[in-house]
């Protein structure tokens, strides 16, 4: 119908921008898009901000100062301190940048003078290995002395435990053999009596200087008062032997504390301390330093004892 009227269209908010009517060219899409302006790039940014910083300024304010400091220095350059004759001359070589100190001329002057010799620290490294060496040398000798005679550091530890054990003490650790000084040794309660501690202490002494006695007897006697050749079993008896002597007497740790308390009964008026106090403090005395005392003076009796059996 000619007379019709347009369809009724709803209003337009007064916001929304009018939009150019898109060419025949441009897709829907694009023309849909809204346009917005574009601001400068960020390295406009930067370069506006580098160029509003007021260099001019501070150049102007820094160069009263770097003047001032270069004045100084150049002054302590100039320098030159000359005390009762010693005068310390600096002289900086051309071909390199060397500077050569020499200082004389003063009685409190101090010269020092480096040898191309070993350097300190390696002087100083053998001297404390020298004395390190030497302090455990005692410590080397008395363990070879108990790897020797390993088989009387085991027996000793067995009696003492049984000893210790009969006298019903409670047991703390018993070491048959370590390669230490003392290579064996009980950890036990400490005995209420001195007799018992003589007992777990001195016990094992006896028997093993017995053993020590009928080993080196039979291997000593016959072939110096008989003149019998040795053979095997001869070097079995003297290894045996030589190693109970060697381990006959108690060690500091077991010969201490039974010196301690006898000298305490002696006080009380206890007639056994009164008796064992002497050798016990003798035998205290002997194996402070470690084994090797112990095991010298065990072996010289031992094989006196032997060797004076058939004479």
């Amino acid at each position: 119908m000619s007379g019709a009227t347009d369809p009724i269209q709803e209003d337009l908010p007064f916001e929304t921008p009018v939009r150019p009517p898109a060419s025949a060219e441009t897709p829907a899409w694009v023309a849909a898009r809204p346009k917005t302006e574009q601001g400068p790039s960020l390295y406009d940014q930067l370069l506006t901000r580098l160029r509003a910083i007021p260099w001019a300024r501070w150049r102007a304010a820094a160069a009263p100062v770097l003047k001032s400091g270069a004045g100084q220095l150049s002054t302590v350059a100039k320098v030159a301190v000359s005390r009762g004759g010693g005068v310390a001359r600096v002289a900086v070589s051309r071909g390199g940048s060397v500077a050569r100190v020499a200082v004389s001329r003063g009685g409190s002057v101090a010269r020092v003078a480096v040898k191309r010799g070993a350097p300190y620290t390696v002087r100083l490294a053998k001297a404390t290995a020298r004395i390190s060496l030497i302090r455990a040398f005692p410590l080397l000798v008395a363990r070879t002395i108990h790897l020797f005679g390993f088989p009387a550091v085991v027996l000793r530890a067995a009696i003492q435990f049984a000893v210790a054990h009969r006298a019903g003490l409670a047991i703390d650790e018993v070491t048959y053999f370590v390669v230490d000084d003392p290579a064996g040794y009980t950890v036990y309660e400490a005995p209420p009596w001195l007799g018992t501690a003589i007992s777990i202490a001195y016990i094992p002494t006896l028997v093993l200087f017995i053993l020590a006695i009928l080993c080196l007897a039979p291997a000593l006697t016959p072939r110096t008062v008989l003149e019998l050749p040795t053979n095997w079993v001869t070097g079995v008896q003297l290894w045996l032997g030589l190693s109970f002597a060697a381990h006959a007497l108690p060690s500091y740790e077991e010969a201490g504390p039974v010196a301690e308390q006898a000298r305490v009964g002696v006080v009380k008026a206890d007639p056994i301390s009164v008796f064992w106090l002497i050798p016990a403090q003798i035998v205290a005395v002997l194996t402070r330093f470690g084994g090797i005392v112990p095991a010298i003076v065990g072996v010289l009796a031992c094989w006196w004892l032997a060797t004076a059996i058939f004479h």
